[in-house]
């Protein structure tokens, strides 16, 4: 603002001299200087046009808005008499543009990622606005890593006539991590439970690893807040926590953080009352609210009970409902009574809804997620739940919902749906050459698998997979789902493969089976979160082999299958979730009169998975998983159920620790004339599998968590009730990486011997 004073000073013996010919015609308006903006758009701008009057004032309008745009290091205005009037000449200087960016000192933070963050960016105009957001971001970034005494300068170089290279220069400095925290003041929270609950944690190995122990002002203020809310959650509603001291040690690697509480009376609930507006009883109310008398009276429960009555008169119709909670205290007697006063407003309907964002996903794809409409009236819940909707979908980063009235009518809503895309495909590939061992063939092998969740932003699901192992082994498989058909209620699901197989029933026994299958899914919304679904399978099946020890483990034949299947899904995000539960519940019959095939038997599951969020901050969310399935396979009819149908647990996908289908009831076998008596599994008719993973982002920029899990598993025999006991038990960690690529899994899982870990198995996998 100085250089643009300054600038209108030494033009005002210009203007001056323009004053004295104010109200003479206008017969010309040039520009010049300038190279990159183009003439047109600078004389599009000014009041002072061809044809119209001079004016002093208008002038110096035009030199304001011209330094307004940025673009101009020094705006002249000439006048020169003509023939009919006057010739008006801006002159302006072009700042210069910018053709390099480089950075000096960046060693802990990748110069990639400062990069794509940058406002600023190459051969665009000189903006000191615009770098000095950037160099405030670079300082910022450091913050959040503990380098909080980081500064950040930057410098222009001419490179040319007008071209400058911007050069960020960054001094680190150190970490600076949390030495101490104390709290003073606090009487009935212990210092130990309070400051274990803060976002800045004193330096500890176990705080410095989830980098809670980094100093933060973002954490800080977290922190100070946190106390207030806790505080007043526990009935201390005129708490007091004065802004933290905090001292910078000598060696400028450690802060000291102290807070100063005064805590105040602790405040129980004497009576609750309404008033104003009451369009529900008195009693249903009262009845409805968390907040109860002689209870503690705390924030949280307070806000709940609003947020209630917002929603209780928002169903209504009365979007702009205002809720007062209006608090009498009694010092003496420790007690508090709260009136909700409530004026309901006019009432309001839905006007215009606009998807903003979505330049992949397809509006009708987003649209038949919402739970309002145009023309209706307004309803708080429904629009909570189009939200939430939309979010599960798994294609976008964010989702907003901006409300805005309408200007002419205030009974009209209008809402503006805001989304961030992301990647929902992944394409993965792999080739590797396998050596011959102790006199085996070396093989090559290969795998590579498509998928993508939103196909042609129509939300179809579509997956392609191949695989090959070398010699006979390979296997291909492709399925479509479209999860509501022409925006209805119904989905269909397709699905087929091919596989074939060369595997070792026991030693010196190899048999190669064939498998063709293909299967059709239909399914229907029944009940909010509850569908139903029938899925035809059939599947083909040819097996060779020169040695049979026992005919029951021969597949060979036609596999015919109808699959009911009952399920709910409540989840946050449905590709990437950490928060909600899915159950599933599934009967299945096979053969049979109706459909025929050479075997026949039916198989009972339910399957749940249940998130659990655990967040230490706004931005830091840990969660636990817990999945269980319970499996039970019987025979229809008088026919066994086939040997290679039965459960058998162990491998990646269940008990981790415990070789791919070792865990089950066994059978001794006699291979063949003076081999010895081995062990086959058998398999059991039921399974029990009990799995808990607990998840912590380790670099959430980058799609990385760590976890740790427990496997609890057991298959019973034909001749065994389900108890829970005898358990095969392994435990583990591991890595997740969420590339746009694909999911990595990194996990090594220890079995639970005797009470002892056995030996550690790696497992990696491309996909979960």
């Amino acid at each position: 603002m100085m250089r643009l004073g300054s600038l209108i000073l030494m033009n005002l013996w210009l203007l001056a001299g323009l004053a004295f010919a104010a109200g003479e015609r206008v017969v010309d308006v040039q520009v010049r200087g300038n190279a990159k903006v183009e003439s047109d758009a600078i004389l599009t701008l000014l009041k002072t046009q061809k044809g119209g009057f001079l004016e002093t004032n208008t002038v110096q309008d035009d030199i304001v808005k011209l330094f307004d745009l940025g673009f101009f290091s020094d705006v002249r205005v000439f006048r020169k008499d003509v023939s009919g009037g006057v010739q008006i000449v801006i002159q302006v200087v072009e700042k210069p543009a910018i053709t390099s960016i480089e950075f000096e000192g960046l060693e802990e933070i990748g110069e990639d990622t400062v990069k794509e963050k940058l406002t600023t960016k190459l051969y665009t105009i000189v903006n000191e606005s615009a770098i000095t957001t950037d160099v405030r971001m670079i300082e910022k970034q450091y913050a959040e890593k503990g380098f909080y005494l980081a500064r950040v300068t930057y410098t222009l170089e001419t490179k040319g006539a007008n071209d400058v290279g911007l050069k960020f220069v960054v001094e680190e400095g150190g970490k600076v991590q949390v030495g101490d925290v104390r709290i003073l003041g606090n009487q009935y929270f212990t210092e130990i439970d309070l400051v274990s609950k803060l976002a800045s944690r004193p330096f500890t190995r176990s705080a410095a690893y989830f980098s809670s122990s980094l100093y933060q002002e973002d954490l800080l203020k977290r922190d100070l807040e946190f106390l207030s809310f806790y505080y007043r959650d526990a009935g201390f509603a005129e708490v007091k926590v004065a802004k933290p001291l905090i001292f910078l040690d000598h060696d400028r690697e450690f802060v000291r953080i102290t807070f100063q509480v005064e805590e105040g009376i602790q405040y129980t609930v004497s009576s609750i009352d309404l008033s104003g507006d009451l369009l529900f009883s008195k009693e249903e109310l009262l009845e409805a609210m968390k907040l109860k008398p002689n209870n503690l009276f705390r924030i949280s429960q307070l806000s709940k009970d609003v947020d209630m009555l917002n929603d209780r008169y928002g169903d209504l119709g009365y979007a702009y409902v205002d809720v007062n909670p209006i608090p009498t205290f009694n010092r003496e007697q420790k007690t508090v009574a709260i009136n909700y006063q409530i004026a309901k407003g006019p009432k309001v309907y839905f006007g215009g809804m606009t998807i903003l964002g979505n330049s992949k996903t397809r509006d009708n794809v987003i649209r038949r997620e919402f739970e309002v409409h145009d023309s209706e009236l307004y309803s708080g819940t429904g629009l909570s739940g189009s939200k939430r909707n939309v979010e599960r979908l798994g294609f976008f980063e964010s989702v907003q919902v901006v409300k805005e009235r309408d200007e002419q009518d205030e009974n009209l809503m209008h809402l503006k749906f805001k989304v961030k895309e992301k990647p929902t495909g992944q394409l993965q590939a792999a080739v590797g050459f396998s050596p011959g061992q102790q006199g085996g063939e070396s093989s090559w092998f290969g795998q590579g698998q498509f998928s993508e969740e939103n196909f042609s932003g129509r939300a179809w699901q579509t997956a392609l997979k191949a695989r090959w192992n070398g010699q006979s082994n390979y296997l291909l498989e492709i399925s479509f789902t479209d999860p509501k058909v022409y925006d209805s209620p119904w989905s269909l699901g397709l699905d087929a493969s091919k596989e074939n197989v060369v595997s070792s029933l026991l030693d010196g026994v190899n048999t190669q089976k064939s498998t063709i299958s293909s299967g059709v899914t239909v399914g229907r919304a029944i009940w909010e979160l509850i569908r139903g679904s029938l899925t035809y399978r059939i599947k083909k099946t040819e097996q060779d082999s020169d040695i049979f020890i026992l005919d029951k483990l021969r597949e060979d034949g036609i596999t015919s299958s109808l699959i009911f299947g009952l399920s709910r899904r409540d989840l946050d995000n449905y590709l990437d979730p950490t928060e909600g539960s899915e159950m599933r519940v599934t009967h299945q019959l096979t053969g049979g009169p109706i459909l025929r095939g050479d075997y026949q038997y039916q198989e009972d599951a339910v399957d749940g998975k249940y998130y659990y969020p655990v967040d230490f901050s706004e931005t830091f969310r840990t969660y636990f998983k817990l999945h269980g399935n319970l499996s039970h396979i019987y025979p229809l009819g008088d026919q066994d159920v086939p040997l290679f149908e039965r459960y058998r647990l162990g491998g990646i996908m269940d008990m981790r620790g415990f070789n791919t289908s070792s865990i089950g009831p066994k059978i001794p076998i006699l291979q063949g004339p003076g081999d010895g008596v081995r062990d086959l599994n058998r398999g059991g008719d039921k399974k029990l599998l009990l799995q808990l993973e607990y998840y912590i982002p380790l670099i959430p920029e980058a799609g990385i968590k760590g976890m740790f899990f427990g496997d609890l598993g057991r298959v019973y025999n034909d001749d065994e009730s389900i108890e829970f006991n005898d358990f095969k038990r392994d435990v583990g960690f591991g890595f997740r990486w969420i590339t746009p690529i694909a999911p990595f899994r990194f996990e090594f899982a220890y079995p639970i011997i005797d009470g002892k870990l056995g030996e550690m198995k790696p497992i990696f996998s491309i996909g979960f």
